[in-house]
């Protein structure tokens, strides 16, 4: 608790994963790819192939799992580890700084290119 009172975590974590969440976003519509993102800046995820935020299991298994997955293998190559499922959210820690979301949305940029190719 005394972190927490000490140090601006909650703050940080909302504020990077809020910058990651809209740079993701950003790269996807650039691309052309239809998505949906989801949950807040501290623990979001993203949904490929549709556009409206999911209300079940049906809404989620409507997604582009194939693009996800090759998403998911180009992010991997270029150091970032998103879960195999695209239905896991991403999680934002106090150690996620400006720079780890700079690198990570250039390795997104990068991955989106790759795996649309």
């Amino acid at each position: 608790m005394k972190e927490l009172e000490a140090k601006p975590i909650i703050e940080s974590i909302y504020a990077y994963g809020a910058k990651l969440m809209e740079g993701i976003g950003q790269i996807l519509t650039s691309a052309g790819i239809p998505h949906c993102m989801t949950g807040l800046a501290p623990i979001f995820g993203f949904i490929l192939g549709v556009e409206e935020p999911p209300l079940d299991f049906r809404a989620y298994a409507a997604g582009d799992d194939e693009l996800y997955e090759k998403l998911a293998f180009e992010l991997i190559h270029r150091g970032v580890m998103p879960d195999s499922d695209g239905r896991e959210p991403w999680f934002m820690s106090f150690k996620h700084d400006e720079q780890v979301i700079d690198d990570t949305l250039t390795a997104f940029e990068e991955a989106v290119k790759a795996a649309k190719a």
